[in-house]
């Protein structure tokens, strides 16, 4: 959300810049574009598509939730095998006590 804000934000500076008629802005605008044509010919990616953030956060959003709902499955299925695992162990103590009163 704040990587959305921030790309909105800086269509706006230059959609600023490009309305403006004075000197300094065109100068501006001008060495934006530059930055990025250097940027771009380094091979860097371009992190300025609003609509591409938006859905690279999403996506990172709904990953998260299925993390989550995975761990949760994980940890619910492991205190069920423990509630399960003792109450075997109680049972088969139980039968041990009955087994070892009947030899009496």
């Amino acid at each position: 959300a704040v990587v959305s804000t921030q790309s909105t934000g800086k269509k706006k500076e230059v959609t600023a810049l490009q309305k403006s008629t004075d000197e300094k802005s065109a100068d501006k605008l001008q060495d934006k574009a530059w930055q990025k044509a250097i940027s771009m010919a380094k091979g860097e990616k371009q992190k300025d598509n609003p609509d591409l953030i938006v859905k690279t956060i999403k996506r990172k959003e709904q990953a998260k939730k299925k993390s989550k709902k995975e761990w949760n499955e994980r940890t619910g299925g492991q205190k069920k095998a423990q509630k399960e695992k003792q109450k075997k162990r109680q049972a088969n103590i139980e039968k041990r006590i009955q087994g070892k009163k009947q030899k009496k």
